[in-house]
């Protein structure tokens, strides 16, 4: 993780939710595959270091929203990022998660 940045203090959830990063100017489609109201985990097809500042766009249900983001962490085509976002924000995150949040995989006894 980049210094500077403070341990999570909310889990992520697992989820899969298609939507769009914006870096230079232009947006790029991007996969969300893990999501809190602090932070995500992202899939994308571009070199991002630490400390780069992009937009994120998410539309649910109609409701669209834009807000910035820090990349945190960089790993291949994945990276982590970390937001400061305001109150409803945080309620339209809270939502996403809800909505699409993966089932945990039990594994069965023998």
């Amino acid at each position: 993780m980049a210094s500077g940045f403070k341990d999570r203090n909310s889990p992520r959830s697992k989820v899969g939710i298609e939507g769009f990063y914006q870096f230079s100017a232009h947006w790029f489609p991007c996969t969300l595959h893990d999501l809190s109201i602090e932070g995500a985990g992202l899939k994308i097809n571009q070199i991002f270091v630490p400390g780069d500042l992009i937009k994120l766009k998410f539309v649910f249900r109609g409701n669209e929203r834009t807000f910035e983001a820090i990349v945190a962490n960089v790993n291949g085509t994945r990276i982590g990022v970390r937001f400061d976002v305001e109150p409803p924000t945080q309620e339209f995150l809270a939502t996403l998660i809800q909505a699409y949040q993966r089932p945990v995989n039990f594994r069965r006894q023998s």
